[in-house]
């Protein structure tokens, strides 16, 4: 029955209708008005007797325009599937060279047709026609249209990601992991007959559909978790070898550099004081000296007061300007120091972080 006038969108909850159509094609303006937002197209000729059967770019551009979803078959004769897995291979390079014609996608999934009553024992050739298309379009897009029995058997065997099954020849059951169901109604559009298709699935292979981009590729992921480990540690847990914290937590890299950077400072005041003591030390002896001998044994004080604070001078002049990591806590509680040329306390040994 021929649809006249503009209706809404026809849906039932979260339902959608669309059409799939052979003998013409409809006009994508009349699709819309009669209510249906998505179509199944064929990426095959039909010939003459079908000649509205084949996707054209002119006609995949006019459903664009009026927001038409566009699902993509391949169907050329009934029991095409029969003949395994060079077909499968052969029929699926024809329909992606058609989808990319028509300004598809190569991400989204292509439906090859069981247009017949298909038996258990046709179903290993049908499992090899879909084993050949997934060597071309990826197992991930690669579906089947067909009636119960060989949709339930092909998603079982995981030959088919993708389903769309036909009322016909399904004896009443509906398979649930369907991502369209071809109803049985037919309705005229634009004066061409078409069939009647629902799906309450946000993505059931259309075109359009809008899927979030990975931001990280694989590799890129595992990079960025190797430096997260590195700075946080083992299980993001912190770094044994860093020490703890005043809470007891084992400090992550940044929490030991803090920590190193305070322990150099409090170094350098040490050592600052301990220069200055040594300078007046050294004075006070130079001026002591200056009027009289010290008698032995305090006469011996007066060479090694003077190589201390030279040394501790010297000691200042290596500290850089800003101050660089490299000391840290040991667990039994220990400042050491870590890196090439570093020396920790006598006895210690030296630890630092590892990734391994």
């Amino acid at each position: 029955m021929p649809h006249t006038g503009r209706v809404g969108r026809i849906t039932v909850g979260d339902m959608r209708f669309g059409l799939d159509y052979a003998a013409g094609r409809p006009a994508p303006s009349a699709i819309r008005a009669a209510g249906y937002d998505f179509v199944v197209r064929y990426l095959s000729d039909g010939g003459p007797t079908l000649p509205g059967k084949l996707l054209t770019p002119a006609e995949a551009d006019g459903l664009r325009a009026q927001g038409i979803s566009i699902v993509s078959n391949w169907e050329t004769t009934a029991a095409r599937m029969l003949d395994g897995y060079g077909a499968g291979v052969t029929d699926a390079r024809s329909a992606l060279a058609q989808v990319l014609r028509c300004g598809g996608r190569t991400d989204r999934p292509i439906y090859f047709s069981a247009d017949f009553d298909a038996s258990p024992q046709q179903q290993a050739p049908i499992d090899d026609y879909l084993n050949g298309a997934a060597s071309v379009l990826g197992r991930a897009n690669v579906g089947i249209y067909g009636g119960y029995w060989p949709v339930s058997r092909a998603l079982d065997a995981g030959t088919a990601t993708w389903a769309w099954q036909t009322v016909a020849w399904s004896g009443g059951n509906v398979e649930p992991r369907v991502a369209i169901f071809q109803t049985g109604e037919q309705v005229t559009v634009d004066g061409v007959s078409c069939d009647v298709n629902r799906t309450d699935r946000a993505d059931f292979g259309q075109w359009d559909v809008e899927t979030e981009e990975p931001d990280l590729t694989p590799e890129q992921d595992q990079v960025l978790r190797d430096i997260q480990t590195q700075l946080r540690g083992p299980g993001l847990n912190g770094w044994p070898q860093l020490g703890a914290d005043a809470q007891g937590h084992n400090r992550t890299v940044v929490d030991g550099l803090a920590a190193a950077l305070a322990q150099i400072d409090e170094l350098r005041t040490e050592i600052s004081d301990l220069e200055a003591t040594a300078a007046e030390l050294k004075a006070e002896l130079a001026r002591v000296s200056s009027q009289h001998r010290w008698p032995f044994p305090f006469s011996l004080v007066e060479g090694p007061a003077t190589v201390v604070a030279d040394q501790l001078a010297k000691l200042e002049q290596l500290l850089p300007g800003v101050p660089l990591p490299g000391w840290g806590t040991a667990p039994d509680g220990n400042s050491v120091k870590s890196g090439a040329g570093g020396q920790g306390p006598a006895g210690a040994a030296p630890n630092a972080p590892s990734g391994k």
